[in-house]
């Protein structure tokens, strides 16, 4: 990984868990544990908290889904260096409830990244075990710079 990707990715993170924590996105806490610019691919850790928790006493579906959708989101972001890409589609599918425990972890992975365009694959996975939670596709506009 490369050290310039990772720097970047923190000040981000810093950014939207600072300035930003009155907003969703914010109020998630993401933090980075890996970053892959080979395979264009990121791993954020979300922290779960009792705000979370949906009726059963697991993490919310929406909850899982705005993680996957910030993770892709970041991912694209990072990759295209370009401003923050907005959600154009996603397709989210549920496998097993996400246990309130300590944390969740999303891997995102840029598999497309075009002038217009970009498609990314995320997988939510329970730490405690390995297993995956969910898994998505999302599709986001890439927005040049304004210069």
């Amino acid at each position: 990984m490369s050290t310039d990707t990772r720097t970047w990715l923190e000040q981000e993170l810093r950014f939207i868990n600072g300035e930003m924590a009155h907003t969703l996105n914010g109020r998630l806490k993401a933090a980075l544990v890996s970053c892959d610019d080979g395979n264009q691919e990121i791993t954020l850790s979300f922290p779960l908290e009792d705000w979370q928790v949906n009726g059963l006493g697991t993490l919310h579906g929406g909850m899982v889904n705005t993680m996957m959708d910030l993770a892709m989101s970041m991912a694209v972001y990072c990759f295209s260096r370009q401003t923050i890409p907005p959600t154009v589609s996603m397709t989210t599918n549920y496998l097993r409830p996400v246990p309130m425990e300590k944390a969740v972890e999303i891997r995102a992975r840029v598999t497309s990244l075009g002038r217009r365009n970009a498609t990314a694959y995320c997988e939510a996975v329970i730490p405690k075990n390995g297993k995956l939670a969910a898994t998505a596709v999302g599709t986001y506009a890439v927005i040049p710079k304004q210069s």
